[in-house]
């Protein structure tokens, strides 16, 4: 049995702004509307479902609000150094220098903020922080840049 929740069906989505240093295009900061979709696969429960869709898209909401009109930062292993001092973000990524109020950014842990990672970040975090039933397979995040291209993550439960 697979649940399949929709972001932009149930507007769980968030507008943000990123930079992916080293690509032709990307590098240059711009911004997307995203969109987070979650697919879970398992079996039903004695109560006759694989999960409580509400669960999910309340924490999927809660996501995209933090999210949600930030700069986009990688703070993990990547080729950005990022150092925030005095109330602002400053990174230094591929010969570019940014100062951004830290009060704007979302610094995420992860190398670029790329949707194949965004996707697996929400996951990670998906996974950490929700109690899943142990009928639960597999559970897969979606991030759109928009609508019809996006990236997904999977994770084995089991």
């Amino acid at each position: 049995m697979k649940l399949k929740l929709n972001g932009w069906d149930l507007a769980i989505t968030f507008a943000a702004a990123h930079f992916i240093p080293g690509h032709h295009k990307c590098a240059r900061l711009h911004g997307h509307v995203y969109a987070i979709h979650c697919e879970i696969e398992g079996d039903e429960g004695e109560d006759h479902m694989v999960m409580d869709f509400t669960v999910i898209k309340r924490f999927l909401r809660d996501i995209a609000d933090t999210l949600d009109h930030h700069v986009l930062v990688p703070g993990g292993d990547g080729i950005a150094k990022v150092d925030v001092k005095d109330d602002y973000v400053h990174v230094d990524v591929a010969g570019k220098k940014y100062a951004f109020p830290a009060e704007d950014c979302a610094i995420i842990d992860v190398p670029t903020t790329s949707a194949e990672e965004l996707s697996r970040f929400i996951l990670d975090w998906l996974v950490r922080e929700v109690e899943f039933p142990e009928t639960v397979r597999s559970i897969s995040i979606g991030i759109d840049e928009g609508k019809g291209q996006g990236a997904w993550c999977k994770k084995k439960m089991k």
